[in-house]
C-alpha cells in the first residue's frame, strides 16, 4: 500500500507532517486562519510523543490552541481577526516556525521558533516588497477577491432586461 511508504519515511509522525502539509497548502501567500488551526494541532500532537516537555513549550502549544480555535471560528463565521491574533499567527504559528519547533529538540524549541519566525518574516518581506506578491490582507476574503468586488461591475440578462450590478455597493440599475 502507498500509505506504508509514507509511514516508512515519516514514522509515527505522519499525522503531524500531514497537518503541517495541509497548513502549507492552505497558506499560499499569507497565514490563513485555517493554517494556524492545523499547525497548532500538529504542534500539540507532537507533544504527545514527548516523555517530558518544558513548561514554556506547553504554554506555547496551549496559547496556539486558543489562537487556532479563535482563528477557525473567525473563518467559519467569516469575520475579521484582530492584530493580537494576526501578529502571533504570522510570527509564531505559521507553518515554518511550527515545523521548526516540531523538528527541534524540546530543549531548543525556542531557538527553532525564533529562527523560524525570523525566516518567515524575511520571506514575507521579500515576497511583499521585492517580488510584489501581497502576503497580508485584513478581511475574510482573499485580497484579489476584495479588490475585484470594490472595482467590478457585472452585466447580466434578466429576462428581457439587461441588469448591471455594482458589486461593491450591491445596487442594481435597469438599462
Amino acid at each position: 500500500m502507498l500509505i506504508d511508504a509514507f509511514v516508512r519515511v515519516f514514522g509515527s509522525n505522519l499525522p503531524i507532517f500531514a497537518l503541517l502539509f495541509i497548513g502549507v497548502v492552505v497558506e499560499k501567500h499569507y497565514v490563513s486562519r485555517v493554517t494556524v488551526f492545523t499547525n497548532v494541532l500538529a504542534l500539540n500532537m507532537s507533544f504527545l510523543g514527548l516523555d517530558q516537555a518544558p513548561r514554556l513549550l506547553i504554554w506555547y502549544g496551549d496559547l496556539g490552541l486558543v489562537l487556532g480555535v479563535y482563528g477557525m471560528l473567525a473563518y467559519l463565521l467569516n469575520v475579521k481577526t484582530w492584530w493580537g491574533y494576526n501578529a502571533p499567527a504570522f510570527f509564531a504559528y505559521a507553518s515554518l516556525p511550527v515545523a521548526a519547533v516540531v523538528l527541534a529538540s524540546p530543549g531548543d524549541w525556542w531557538i527553532a521558533l525564533l529562527v523560524g519566525g525570523v525566516v518567515n518574516a524575511v520571506i514575507g518581506w521579500v515576497l511583499s516588497s521585492e517580488l510584489n506578491i501581497p502576503i497580508v490582507h485584513w478581511g475574510p476574503r482573499p485580497g484579489p477577491v476584495s479588490r475585484f468586488i470594490k472595482t467590478a461591475r457585472m452585466t447580466y440578462p434578466d429576462g428581457m432586461v439587461t441588469r448591471k450590478v455594482d458589486l461593491d455597493l450591491g445596487k442594481f440599475e435597469r438599462r
